[in-house]
């Protein structure tokens, strides 16, 4: 009787476990990710965090994701995200950015897109919609991006077309 229930694909018990219905909605998210010495490492702000346990998939909503690297800070905001089973994957939607507040002599650094992908414990991000890369009063964009957060070096491919401004010596 069980092996016959369990292997039943039209039992009612099965179907519910194949369906993609979340076990669970947070509303108003705020979560603080930690390193091993107790540093701050990232934060997340959202409207709604909603996770399905087919596929162990996390949605978000208007999500606001700030890394932190000592005194510098990178945000990434988008309408919407999705991220992995292990969070080591976020994909993010619609009006996407990630700013680089100013530090030192270096001005803001703003990247906007439509869509991009983000692995966190890597400090990687990717995207294949069309970028637009503002540092100061120079922009740059591309039809395919490449950043990576350690090294702070962005790649762009495809149709590229930028105009680049020098400091002026005083």
């Amino acid at each position: 009787f069980w092996l016959d229930h369990a292997t039943n694909p039209e039992d009612p018990g099965h179907k519910a476990q194949t369906r993609h219905d979340p076990d669970f909605v947070i509303g108003q998210v705020h979560v603080r990710r930690f390193d091993a010495s107790g540093a701050l490492k990232q934060a997340l702000i959202a409207d709604t965090l909603t996770h399905y346990p087919d596929d162990n998939s996390t949605d978000v909503v208007k999500p606001q994701m700030t890394y932190y690297n000592g005194e510098k800070t990178t945000q990434v905001f988008s309408n919407t995200a999705k991220a992995s089973d292990d969070n080591k994957k976020i994909m993010l939607f619609g009006d996407v950015r990630l700013v680089k507040p100013a530090y030192l002599a270096t001005p803001e650094t703003t990247l906007r897109t439509q869509a991009m992908t983000v692995f966190p414990d890597d400090d990687i991000a990717q995207g294949t919609s069309r970028v637009t890369i503002t540092r100061g009063p120079s922009v740059v964009s591309g039809d395919v991006m490449y950043y990576n957060g350690k090294t702070e070096v962005s790649v762009l491919s495809g149709r590229v077309k930028g105009t680049f401004y020098r400091a002026r010596n005083s």
